[in-house]
């Protein structure tokens, strides 16, 4: 059974990772969780799809304004008319079933569970070492003791780095990362990874991820300087956040926007900037790696 013209059955019952794959998408199982799709094309785009209630969402990595659902993901690739979706989705549906090489798991909707989090980080230790930072992502264990980062790098039971992100109302996800994940753990809510601030700090560095603010650093060692991390696209919440953080530090000068040279880290730096325009008087710049498509882990791994 067919339904032409149902976009609302389209949008829950189509699984939006086996479409984008027929479409040239390619699934990243590392940084994939039973939550969220992460699926790049060798266009250069990179999605993130995911569940809302029984509808299927994504949103796209390099363009803020490329999100929604099945519907608006093939109009912003290919400008189809709402009537020629519509046929088009029918004859997907209606042979969906034969086309399970497209192996994409399902997901379920995101239940962000602050005590559950609370609970697992309980049993975390702080570290002032790991072989996952140090050997593979060459991080001197000297940097990971330095007063800006010790104690707020973690390891869990398992052996993977923790990055806590916090609210504003303490510890809301746990970053996870070794070299075979790079995940948030289930019921974790993303905010910002934080190293130390203190008072006289005038300069502030949010990075794209927790290991690009460690290599920054261990590329530069600025003085007065804090880090943060944003881990991927900003989201309402985080802006939130960072607002708090920013009003804490009385001296502030300016913020660096130290994110990749690619499509994703010019979306970033460019919500950031308007944001951080719209709210304060602080001076924005932005610190890229020289080579397209770079992040600051791999330049401090060609330095070396």
């Amino acid at each position: 059974m067919t339904h032409k013209n149902d976009f609302a059955f389209f949008k829950e019952s189509i699984n939006l990772g086996q479409y984008a794959a027929a479409q040239g998408y390619e699934l990243d199982s590392r940084k994939s969780t039973r939550s969220s799709l992460v699926m790049r094309h060798n266009n250069g785009d990179k999605i993130i799809i995911s569940r809302k209630a029984d509808t299927w969402i994504y949103f796209s990595v390099r363009d803020n304004q490329d999100n929604g659902t099945i519907v608006d993901f093939i109009q912003r690739r290919t400008g189809k008319t709402l009537p020629e979706i519509a046929e088009h989705l029918a004859g997907w549906e209606s042979h969906g079933q034969t086309l399970s090489h497209y192996n994409v798991p399902d997901v379920k909707e995101q239940v962000y569970d602050r005590q559950r989090i609370l609970k697992a980080f309980q049993r975390m230790k702080p570290i002032i070492t790991h072989p996952y930072l140090t050997d593979e992502r060459k991080i001197p264990s000297q940097v990971l003791v330095n007063e800006r980062f010790r104690g707020k790098i973690f390891q869990d039971y398992y052996g993977n780095v923790v990055f806590p992100h916090q609210d504003g109302q303490g510890i809301c996800g746990l970053e996870l990362k070794n070299h075979d994940k790079g995940v948030f753990m289930r019921g974790s809510e993303k905010a910002l990874w934080l190293g130390a601030i203190e008072p006289s700090d005038t300069t502030l560095v949010l990075a794209e991820s927790p290991i690009d603010a460690l290599s920054h650093y261990t590329l530069f060692k600025p003085v007065n300087t804090a880090y943060a991390a944003v881990s991927g696209g900003m989201r309402d919440k985080q802006f939130e956040f960072l607002v708090s953080v920013i009003a804490k530090m009385p001296l502030l000068e300016q913020i660096v926007l130290a994110v990749d040279n690619d499509a994703g880290g010019n979306s970033i730096a460019e919500r950031i900037e308007e944001f951080i325009g719209n709210k304060f008087t602080k001076r924005v710049i932005r610190h890229v790696p020289q080579e397209i498509g770079a992040d600051w882990n791999q330049v401090l791994k060609m330095a070396l």
